[in-house]
């Protein structure tokens, strides 16, 4: 039997270099994962987006008819449609800000995280932390800015195709 001894708070024994390789495999592990670049599966990829295609319409439709019935969207908002590419980095980001002001302007009605999240998973290194600013406090202006970003967000996962790879 294989016993660590502790002296003065301090390890002795086999337990100190099983910490130390555990503290090493840690850190590899962390830096290996798909949010600091390392490259996703092609299955992990399509699933995904067939997972963001199917979310994004699901929350547009939901809002529309239970928030926003009878507004309008706002022809004057544009949303970047990302695209599977080096640009990618850029439109998670301005997409993602926007999703995160939707889910503040709606009193978090619209529960944007899973989609945040899935959208910074297909992202080849962590989205940029952007802040956009939103159409004011009339509940009006509030309601046709979330049904716009929700519209174009859908659109835009409606028409993306999965690639072998995002980078």
């Amino acid at each position: 039997m294989i016993e660590a001894f502790f002296f003065s708070g301090v390890a002795i024994g086999p337990t100190k270099p099983a910490l130390v390789l555990l503290c090493c495999i840690g850190t590899w592990l962390a830096i290996s994962s798909s949010s600091f670049g390392a490259p996703i599966s092609k299955t992990h990829l399509k699933n995904t987006i067939e997972f963001l295609k199917l979310e994004s319409k699901e929350l547009y439709e939901n809002y529309r008819r239970d928030q926003a019935s009878g507004i309008s969207v706002d022809a004057s908002l544009q949303l970047p449609c990302f695209s599977l590419g080096r640009e990618a980095l850029t439109n998670i980001s301005i997409i993602k800000a926007h999703l995160e002001k939707v889910k503040v302007l709606s009193d978090n009605i619209v529960d944007t995280t899973k989609v945040t999240r899935w959208l910074e998973n297909i992202s080849c290194v962590n989205p940029l932390n952007l802040k956009i600013s939103g159409p004011g406090d009339k509940p009006y202006a509030q309601k046709k800015f979330v049904l716009t970003v929700l519209k174009r967000f859908s659109d835009c996962m409606a028409g993306l195709q999965a690639k072998d790879s995002i980078c």
